[in-house]
């Protein structure tokens, strides 16, 4: 302590060393199991050993584990001799009130956050089910992102792009007409429906912004090096009555007017599919007044739909 106290540093006289590398092969092995030659070198290159240890060393470790509650078996040889930490006695213990709290809480942030803050998110979660041992709930956690069911490579190009406005070139799976390739300016990744978009221009679809199922593409997407999609976009008013005066209204949403009975609200917006999304959610608690574009198209979609499920019962 007057050592400590006088310096203000930590040293081998100051600590258990033998305590502190055991606690170090413990992280280690709460990542993945690994061979001993993988545990050698990451005791080599960490910042405070800096030393080899040899496979005696190594057990001594493991028995300092073991005697706290630990249970650490190694592999076969056929496997690569790696050792696995089967039990710990740091699990986290959390109820399943706890957990269906966390899940609420998850769902309401991939509605306000944005993607790269909800990958941040994603990789805590990943942490925390690390430190479970209940295969349901440990496997809920590690699932409970939408950015689990996307390629991580097109995910990072993605993050990247929009960072930057980049324009790219994407292969997109289309459900209406197939694969085909499509160039967006890149702007926004959104979550809407525990699904992430790409949002941007497209000069295949002129008249609005677009919004691109993520999962939908195919590969990797292709950046640009000139930009030549123009940004100004005229953005889309549309008129309608909600029949729910207690439905809550949207960012972009303004009441006109309103009554016992309905509100005349005003829509601006600049992406059509998700205009058209949102409308369609609230069904028969929503009539399009205008434009007569739009509420053609409004039509269209729902007598598409109609044909569609008479088609399956036929």
């Amino acid at each position: 302590m007057k050592e400590f106290m006088k310096t203000k540093k930590v040293t081998y006289n100051l600590m258990s060393f033998t305590g502190f590398k055991s606690m170090l092969l413990l992280s280690y092995l709460m990542e993945a199991p690994h061979s001993y030659e993988e545990i050698k070198k990451y005791f080599i290159e960490n910042e405070f050993i800096h030393e080899s240890i040899s496979i005696d060393t190594l057990r001594v470790y493991i028995n300092s584990l073991e005697r706290l509650g630990c249970e650490i078996k190694r592999g076969k040889k056929a496997e690569g001799s790696k050792y696995r930490l089967i039990k710990h006695p740091f699990e986290l213990k959390i109820t399943d009130t706890q957990i269906k709290s966390l899940i609420k809480v998850f769902k309401s942030l991939t509605k306000t956050i944005d993607v790269e803050d909800l990958l941040s998110v994603t990789n805590f979660f990943e942490k925390i089910s690390q430190g479970i041992t209940n295969p349901d709930l440990k496997l809920t956690l590690e699932n409970i992102s939408p950015l689990k069911k996307l390629n991580p490579k097109i995910l990072e190009i993605l993050i990247n792009a929009c960072r930057r406005n980049d324009e790219l070139t994407i292969l997109y799976n289309s459900p209406a007409s197939g694969a085909k390739e499509i160039d967006v300016l890149a702007e926004k990744l959104t979550v809407a429906n525990n699904k992430v978009y790409l949002k941007g221009i497209s000069p295949q679809y002129k008249d609005t912004k677009v919004s691109f199922l993520v999962s939908r593409i195919m590969e990797p997407p292709v950046i640009k090096l000139v930009k030549t999609i123009r940004q100004d976009i005229e953005p889309l008013i549309i008129g309608c009555e909600i029949y729910d005066t207690n439905l809550p209204l949207k960012e972009n949403e303004k009441v006109i007017s309103q009554d016992d009975e309905k509100r005349m609200v005003e829509i601006t917006s600049d992406n059509k599919f998700l205009t058209l999304q949102r409308i369609l959610s609230m069904g028969s608690s929503c009539k399009v007044l205008y434009p007569e574009s739009f509420k053609d198209e409004i039509y269209s979609t729902l007598k598409k739909m109609k044909e569609e499920y008479i088609a399956e019962k036929i």
